[in-house]
């Protein structure tokens, strides 16, 4: 029979092993799912699960939609009118982001009207082209930025919304300066109303009158452990905390503070939430909660049966109804 310090090795070792398999999943994981030049081979493996892996964008190829009023038209092909409206990329450089990209475009009229529109994981900025183009016909001026490794981005890793934050700020920032008198929408879907909801936690310049979140997170850690129980089949623990050491170590953020329901817990800024009820991806329940934490005046609005990021197709009547009816006495102004 084995003494008890033979046992006691047996066991420390095992549990070396156990750390170190978990500590390499974790890596693995991460790399596939952050690193954006690895993520379209890790999006690829799940293409024929019964529950993709969702590419977090709206899609523009002939969407489901309930049938629309008929003096509502329904979402348009957004990909061809971003096209034909993106212009130039436009690049800037900020101290807390460095070199960052977006598509300017600009009002058929001079405007104080902004929509600064944000978009998904694993996506980028032509998949907000179904929102421009509604809020360039009201007048505004669309700014459509590169997120953190998506897009027209020079970095390799996403963060999830929380770095993206400072892009927005940033863009903000070069808004007002152009325009003092500007009038700031801040729209974002999935990571981007992450990325939003972080924002309006921020003291920002009473520029921004207004944001809408559509199927955000409230949490980056609650986000990821759904992500890993539903494709990973896998518990959260150990396998978050290890994911998390991995981002720490590797200087992307602790996801720990990538907290957007604390966010707009602090914030002054007027926001609607909208968020599909067929959503598990980011689970539906998560608008109630975040409605309910959000200090601002507010409004939220389930789309039935809408999938992750697809509420904009799904009813693009009752969204743009909502939406519009919530920015009327915020954003009034329609041109100089």
């Amino acid at each position: 029979m084995p003494s008890a310090k033979t046992v006691a090795k047996t066991v420390v070792k095992a549990g070396f092993i156990g750390v170190a398999a978990v500590m390499g999943l974790a890596a693995v994981i991460y790399e596939c799912a952050l690193n954006t030049r690895l993520n379209p081979f890790f999006v690829r493996l799940f293409d024929d699960r019964e529950d993709p892996v969702p590419v977090d964008a709206p899609a523009p190829a002939e969407p489901t939609r309930t049938a629309a009023p008929a003096d509502e038209t329904p979402a348009p092909a957004e990909p061809d009118w971003f096209t034909a409206h993106k212009g130039d990329d436009r690049v800037i450089t900020a101290a807390a982001t460095g070199r960052i990209h977006a598509y300017i475009i600009p009002a058929e009229e001079p405007s104080h009207k902004w929509a600064l529109l944000c978009h998904g994981y694993n996506s980028e900025p032509a998949s907000v082209g179904v929102f421009a183009e509604h809020y360039h016909a009201q007048g505004y001026n669309c700014i459509c930025p590169s997120l953190r490794g998506w897009g027209n981005d020079e970095k390799h890793y996403c963060t999830m919304a929380y770095r993206d934050k400072d892009i927005l700020l940033a863009w903000i920032d070069y808004v007002v300066a152009l325009d003092p008198a500007a009038e700031i929408l801040l729209h974002g879907y999935s990571m981007g109303a992450a990325t939003v909801m972080l924002a309006t936690g921020e003291h920002l310049p009473e520029n921004v009158k207004a944001a809408v979140a559509d199927c955000g997170f409230t949490s980056c850690w609650e986000q990821y452990a759904n992500v890993v129980k539903l494709y990973a089949k896998l518990p959260a623990f150990p396998l978050v905390h290890a994911m998390n050491a991995v981002s720490i170590l590797r200087g992307n953020h602790d996801i720990r503070k990538n907290v957007p329901i604390d966010a707009v817990a602090r914030s002054v800024t007027p926001t609607a939430f909208l968020h599909g009820t067929a959503d598990n991806f980011v689970p539906f329940p998560m608008m109630d909660r975040l409605y309910e934490a959000c200090a601002a005046p507010k409004v939220k609005q389930p789309i039935e049966g809408a999938d992750h990021a697809q509420s904009i197709y799904t009813n693009p009547a009752l969204y743009w109804k909502t939406v519009d009816a919530f920015l009327k006495d915020k954003i009034p102004s329609a041109s100089k």
